[in-house]
């Protein structure tokens, strides 16, 4: 701990930039300190007066990267470390300090005990006792007895509160648990465990898991605090060893087996046994994760090597949303909000996952997965996953990116020349970097304080046309809506009037044409095409007439091909990645969305329709699939065709469509059902 100040938040602020990784965020200060974002500033700014007295250089801030202190500096803080100093406790700080104490089940919790340990007024603990009702593990509450305030209720919460907080590296409980004494029998137990498995856990998760299950070692020496819920699971080999292990240091009942092995499944692993029989599940699966992705991003990404990594994240996900350990980290906001396209096409491509889990993946796991997928993007085409352009317009919803994604295609629709960022969550929002991204406006569906200067409006998740009235005046003033065509016009009829009629007041005639022309409902095309602009009637073919697939895929194209969108050997390439590939552009059992990279031979971004009557089958890479529809697919970048293949994947996951599509006549029928499929809202 640095000692630079008398000020504990000083000391404890230069202790976490010295501390750790070089740079730290706006909402890693905001965990560690345990402050308002507001509070974070107003201490960058004693800190930095603290610094300028010492002679020293303020600290610097990357936009990018965060926070750091200048070598220099760092060299010279370093000399100001005080052995054992104790940090001062914010009030959110203190109040997980009391359930910890209160788990500890430690003796003489009275007031006048907690004050002078904590160094504050009996008001100021009875405040916090106040303050603990939302806080304290579920099912459980705080009771007064003679020997002082105790904590009873739900062991099995109380264990789960103790996880997620050495998860999220409380020092004061690190701190504490590192000082019991079955530390080392933890360590090299779960040495052993892993080994025997085969299943290795990441660095981060093995630290967690060493400090817990020496907790709950320490835990079970107390009888009173077993659990003793009815426990069913199968008795596997991590059953059979947690069993073993926990044996050791005495009797134990079966649930608190199934206790400790919930959480040694759900540990974030870095390698998994590939012969597990629920690794070979979900790498079957994975594949199918894989496929699907790729058909919609055009990169292929299908290598046995990442299919393997993706599999090893895979298994923990699936236990952890199996068990509800819920993993929340806060820096995941900022890729729920620069990557959201990579967002929405891992969504898509996880529905096979969700459907073997029986269950939806929360926002922060879908994150953690996106970044998997960025990962292999990455290196396959750097050029491809560019940082998202920062938001005009942030959204804050109470349901973050799931319904709320109806509210964010209505105004992407409606505006579609500002930038939208895609619905966080409210407790998304508490930890995002207004300051690092800077949007003009937040709109939110729900009552949140805001902490910043940027302005704010609460809108309708469906908005009314009263609501839109409002917003236009809103973005207007914000110069967000694009005023060049009503500009242009107006110049072009001031340039007539002059040149036929004298005018006195030049100012106030552009002022009431202005005023006019901005009253008067403006046409604002599309950036992004939608289905239909890029599927026109003379595009799709209904044919019964099919040799191959091969020859399928051809003829998808041939329209195409005849207004010279593109080249011939767009599509050979197209085939050949197939047969080398297997085939990962099917979208769904039946339908295959044909498209190559756009340096193959793409002169014009455009799409295609091909139906059979009766289906061929493609047949590669080993693998075998019914084929009934070709769309082909011609892009010229990464997102001008988003907005139609958000439309194109409503239609195939409605199935009542997907069924009409089949069963077309002819291409005037076709052209038809996607006109109806237009008109809805899309939901990728």
């Amino acid at each position: 701990m640095l000692n630079i100040s008398k000020k504990g938040k000083v000391n404890l602020l230069a202790t976490t930039l010295v501390e750790g990784q070089k740079y730290k965020t706006v909402a890693d200060l905001e965990v560690k300190l345990q402050i308002s974002r507001r509070s974070v500033f107003y201490w960058l700014k004693q800190l930095n007066a603290t610094l300028q007295q010492m002679n020293l250089d303020d600290v610097q801030r990357l936009p990018q990267g965060g926070y750091f202190l200048t070598q220099e500096t760092l060299d010279e803080l370093n000399k100001h470390v005080v052995e054992h100093s104790q940090p001062e406790l914010n009030a959110d700080n203190r109040q997980k300090l009391l359930i910890w104490l209160l788990i500890q089940q430690k003796s003489h919790l009275s007031l006048v005990n907690l004050s002078e340990r904590f160094g504050v007024s009996k008001n100021t603990i009875i405040k916090d006792f106040k303050q603990l009702a939302g806080q304290l593990p579920p099912d459980t509450k705080v009771v007064n007895t003679n020997q002082g305030k105790i904590l009873t209720g739900s062991e099995a919460a109380q264990r789960n509160w103790v996880y997620n907080q050495l998860e999220e590296r409380n020092q004061i409980l690190v701190d504490a648990v590192k000082q019991l004494p079955d530390l080392t029998y933890a360590t090299e137990g779960l040495t052993v465990l892993q080994r025997k498995i085969g299943n290795y856990y990441s660095g981060d998760a093995i630290k967690t898991l060493i400090l817990y299950t020496t907790w709950v070692l320490d835990r079970l020496n107390g009888q009173h605090k077993v659990i003793h819920d009815d426990a069913t699971f199968p008795m596997d080999e991590m059953a059979k060893w947690v069993q073993k292990f926990l044996s050791q240091r005495g009797p134990v009942p079966a649930a608190e087996v199934g206790s400790l092995r919930r959480f040694l499944l759900a540990g974030q692993l870095q390698h998994v046994n590939q012969d597990n029989d629920l690794a070979k599940q979900l790498f079957a699966i994975t594949a199918k994760v894989a496929r699907r992705f790729s058909s919609v991003s055009g990169i292929d990404l299908t290598s046995e090597n990442f299919l393997k990594d993706l599999t090893t994240h895979l298994y923990s996900t699936y236990f952890r949303i199996g068990f509800n350990i819920q993993y929340h980290n806060a820096n995941l906001s900022n890729v729920k909000v620069e990557y959201s396209y990579l967002m929405n096409l891992t969504k898509y491509a996880l529905k096979p996952f969700e459907k073997f889990l029986g269950s939806p993946v929360s926002s922060d796991e879908l994150a953690l997965i996106a970044i998997y997928f960025g990962g292999e993007v990455k290196r396959l085409s750097p050029g491809w996953l560019g940082v998202e352009k920062e938001p005009d317009v942030m959204l804050v919803c109470t349901s973050g990116i799931g319904t709320s994604l109806l509210l964010y295609q209505q105004l992407t629709a409606h505006y579609p020349s500002i930038r939208f960022s895609q619905p966080i969550s409210l407790d998304e929002f508490k930890q995002y970097d207004l300051e690092q991204h800077q949007p003009k406006l937040i709109l939110t569906t729900a009552k949140i304080k805001s902490h910043s200067d940027t302005p704010m409006l609460a809108v309708h998740a469906i908005p009314d046309e009263a609501n839109f009235q409002q917003l236009d005046r809103v973005f207007r003033q914000l110069n967000l809506l694009d005023k060049s065509k009503e500009t242009k016009t107006v110049h072009a009829i001031l340039d007539i009037i002059t040149d036929y009629a004298r005018v006195d007041d030049f100012s106030g005639l552009t002022a009431s044409l202005e005023d006019y022309f901005e009253d008067k409902p403006q046409t604002v095309e599309s950036v992004k095409p939608s289905l239909l602009e890029l599927l026109p009637l003379k595009h799709i073919q209904v044919t019964d007439k099919i040799t191959d697939w091969q020859d399928a895929v051809q003829r998808s194209f041939a329209p195409l091909r005849r207004e010279e969108s593109v080249q011939h050997r767009y599509v050979d390439q197209i085939i050949s990645i197939t047969q080398s590939k297997g085939p990962y552009m099917m979208l769904k059992d039946g339908v295959m969305l044909a498209h190559a990279t756009p340096q193959s031979g793409v002169n014009a971004l455009s799409m295609s329709l091909l139906i059979l009557k009766h289906p061929t089958h493609l047949r590669a890479k080993g693998e075998d699939r019914p084929l009934r529809v070709v769309f082909g697919l011609a892009p010229v970048d990464r997102d001008s065709h988003v907005h139609a293949l958000s439309q194109l994947l409503a239609l195939l996951q409605d199935q009542a469509s997907y069924a009409r599509l089949l069963k077309v006549k002819d291409a005037n029928e076709a052209y038809a059902l996607l006109e109806t499929v237009a008109e809805q809202p899309t939901n990728v």
